[in-house]
């Protein structure tokens, strides 16, 4: 069933029995809970069944409107965990992010909330500091990813990144903590696994070569990202890498 629509553009949501998954437009990043298809998505409403077979994807009445052969689908790549946590390649990646939108979680009245506890991240022991950040940021603020869990899967990406597959099994516990919608809590899951969008590879990835003109373009990219969700998971990254 499709459950919910982007109303700032031609995107939306599937609800499927054990995920959601991104109906992505042209053009859009590409990332691993989404699938595209060349020409625009047909006009789709709340509550419309969609039906997953053999073929693909198709509307109640039968109409094919994704055939499977030509889905296209991604995972982004990852560095080895080591190339990511030292010192310089963190701070290019802080660099290229220092110039975009800011989070509206560092607005009133978010930033009560988010603030204090993104802090405590370095400060405490890892596990803590995520555990109080999960709680904190968990279905807040405005969005229908809620800008908190856009925040929050930034930082989850961030750890995974630098922990390598060692530290994902606690991510997860902590990415299945969050109270939030299941478009979020689909969210989580992948960044915990080290999955998210594209202009977050590749930002990772220009940092361990320090390219720094590609990791600026990476982190513009991620600015453009959605009305406010690129800002959080940049907020949530640099936070992350700032204070490892």
């Amino acid at each position: 069933m499709l459950w919910a629509r982007d109303a700032d553009g031609p995107a939306a949501w599937l609800r499927l029995p054990d995920a959601v998954i991104g109906l992505a437009p042209p053009g859009a990043p590409l990332g691993p809970n989404w699938v595209r298809r060349r020409e625009p998505w047909p006009v789709l409403a709340e509550g419309d069944p969609i039906v997953v077979d053999a073929d693909g994807l198709r509307t109640g009445d039968g109409r094919l409107v994704l055939d499977r052969r030509h889905a296209l689908g991604w995972a982004g790549p990852l560095p080895e965990a080591t190339t990511l946590v030292a010192a310089g390649t963190r701070a290019l990646v802080t660099d290229a992010l220092a110039p975009q939108r800011r989070s509206v979680l560092l607005d009133p009245p978010w930033r009560d909330t988010a603030g204090p506890a993104v802090a405590l991240l370095g400060r405490v022991a890892p596990l803590d500091g995520l555990k109080v950040a999960a709680e904190a940021l968990g279905g807040l603020g405005p969005g229908l990813t809620p800008a908190g869990d856009d925040a929050l899967s930034g930082i989850l990406f961030a750890e995974r990144a630098m922990g390598g597959p060692s530290v994902e099994p606690a991510l997860l516990a902590v990415a299945g903590s969050v109270r939030t919608s299941d478009l979020g809590a689909s969210v989580l899951d992948a960044s915990a696994r080290g999955f998210h969008i594209e202009p977050v590879h590749d930002l990772v990835m220009a940092a361990v070569t320090g390219d720094g003109r590609a990791a600026t373009a990476a982190a513009r990219a991620l600015d453009r990202y959605g009305s406010s969700s690129g800002a959080d998971i940049a907020y949530g990254i640099g936070a992350a890498f700032t204070r490892r």
